[in-house]
């Protein structure tokens, strides 16, 4: 999970005027991925044009993105979190001036496949023109190099550079191939300027032309999937550079630039919000600063993956189903690790929304309780549409949802094996009476534990039952005591599954007396119930 802060951090810096292209690139490749539940390679494929409107449940206007979500599911358009569309629309509006120009760049370059990339400092030359050492470095914009060593450099940087590659496309090979095969590998001829070793000349063969360095500079900078930014799969529309909305020309981030005598790598194009990159942006590196560490925030670091965990997490809280999270968060298995709530965070949002731990009305409820007042059931519970409000029936020990003009009640005031019984926490009056009533009950089960041991029939059942009633009220004593509960708060008693017309049905064979026992999961064996029935002290 990110820290609180990180995300406040990251806030603050987006909202600043930012002069630094890799922070615009960073904070807003961060408030896409708060704005919906994604994956940070995700971004390769988003769209300069993603954002689209639909008619809300309300409506109303709702912003989705066009997304392309990763590990097999595919195509979608992702709902952006309530709150976050003023964020989305400022983060497009600063990618926009940063990336416009590269797009226009990748267009130039799938439109032109066979020509040189033109810019100011390049020779004047057809693209089948012989070149000079001279003339392909100033192609390929190497700076400050002195005329000397234009050889060398560019023996370095681009013959080089390109042998060491695993895998070269067949046009590529060729060129490269012939360029060294023609390189004269001797010591080279000594020319003499006024008796001064001047400089020495090479006989080379291979002749360095525009076209043939084209072909080169696009092996070196461009993607192999190059016009497109990832490579293909089953049924996927793939997006192209000149359409992407992180695109970017390489080295054009500070952070990616060389020396002043080594080439300007803008001859290609890439995506600007990849994971390494931004990786290295919020957790730093040995050699590179993070955006937290340039901008006053040395002690912070955060992981892309973290966010999608926090939005996960927000949804969970909110009360979304795992199946929506998941389709929301462009999962294709059950992703409940996901999840950070707290044992405390869930428990609060049971309470929170549970009809039956209703905590709005808590003091008013606990004042009517107190005075006798008439008690709703709108007062204990959230009535569900068509429900019809009652003033509901008050016990010796708590209050009872139960319908008395409906049907007599089911349990004959057995009120503790009953689940419509519930207790209000500040009730000392009510809170006396259980305590009477685990007196009474203590006394019992110990008769029925003498009755036992001298084999009366039917004891060891009156021993269980009379037990269970002891170990409830005993539980319900001790949770309405319980200091973490608030006055008004209302404790449910757990239903034993009993009713009178279940009992007659038993008797009657019309359906077996396991099944009824079965859904009581409070139901022990009578030797563990003995057990913790030794501890109640009365």
């Amino acid at each position: 999970m990110p820290s609180r802060e990180s995300i406040l951090a990251l806030g603050e810096l987006f909202n600043n005027d930012l002069a630094s292209s890799l922070d615009i690139i960073t904070t807003t490749a961060c408030a896409l991925l708060l704005s919906q539940p994604s994956r940070i390679g995700e971004l390769v494929d988003v769209e300069h044009d993603c954002v689209v409107f639909k008619e809300g449940a309300d409506g109303g206007q709702r912003m989705f993105l066009r997304w392309y979500a990763e590990k097999g599911f595919g195509a979608t358009t992702k709902p952006v979190m309530t709150g976050m569309e003023s964020v989305v629309e400022r983060a497009i509006n600063l990618l926009v001036p940063v990336t416009e120009e590269a797009r226009a760049y990748a267009a130039w370059l799938e439109n032109h496949p066979d020509e040189f990339p033109p810019h100011e400092g390049m020779p004047l030359k057809g693209p089948d023109e012989p070149l000079s050492y001279g003339e392909a470095c100033a192609a390929l914009k190497v700076r400050g190099c002195p005329q000397k060593s234009v050889r060398k450099t560019f023996r370095n940087l681009v013959i080089d550079a390109l042998a060491k590659r695993k895998a070269l496309s067949l046009e590529a090979q060729v060129v490269l191939d012939e360029i060294r095969e023609g390189w004269d590998t001797s010591s080279g001829k000594r020319i003499y300027v006024n008796g001064r070793l001047n400089h020495y000349q090479f006989n080379d063969r291979a002749v360095i032309t525009l076209r043939k360095l084209n072909m080169l500079i696009r092996e070196k900078y461009l993607s192999k999937d190059f016009p497109y930014t990832s490579p293909a799969a089953d049924g996927k529309k793939r997006v192209k550079y000149s359409d992407a909305l992180f695109t970017v020309r390489t080295g054009s981030l500070h952070d990616e630039t060389t020396n002043s005598t080594g080439i300007q790598l803008d001859f290609g194009v890439e995506i600007a919000a990849s994971p390494f990159r931004i990786a290295a942006q919020l957790g730093g590196t040995p050699h590179k600063k993070s955006i937290f560490q340039r901008n006053g925030y040395p002690d912070l670091k955060v992981n892309t993956h973290a966010f999608r965990h926090e939005l996960n997490t927000e949804m969970h809280k909110a009360g979304l189903s795992q199946l929506l999270i998941d389709a929301f968060s462009g999962r294709t298995t059950r992703g409940s690790v996901y999840n950070h709530e707290t044992v405390e965070d869930r428990t609060q949002r049971v309470a929170y929304y549970h009809p039956k731990t209703k905590h709005s009305n808590a003091a008013q409820r606990l004042e009517k309780v107190k005075t006798n007042q008439p008690l709703s059931l709108s007062d204990v519970t959230d009535l569900r549409e068509g429900d019809q409000d009652l003033v509901i029936h008050q016990t010796h020990v708590g209050i009872c949802v139960h319908n008395f003009a409906s049907e007599p009640c089911p349990k004959m005031g057995a009120c503790l094996t009953c689940g419509n019984l519930g207790c209000v926490k500040g009730d000392d009056v009510k809170l006396a009476n259980l305590k009477e009533e685990r007196e009474d009950l203590k006394r019992r089960y110990e008769k029925a534990l003498d009755a036992q041991t001298r084999d009366i029939f039917g004891a060891s059942e009156w021993a269980k039952k009379v037990g269970m009633d002891l170990y409830k009220c005993d539980a319900l004593i001790r949770t309405l005591e319980n200091p973490g509960l608030e006055n008004g708060d209302i404790v449910w008693n757990v239903d034993n599954g009993w009713t009178l017309t279940n009992n007659a049905a038993a008797m009657a064979g019309l359906i077996d007396a396991k099944e009824i026992e079965a859904k009581n999961e409070q139901l022990l064996s009578l030797d563990d119930l003995s057990a913790m029935l030794d501890e109640i002290e009365v």
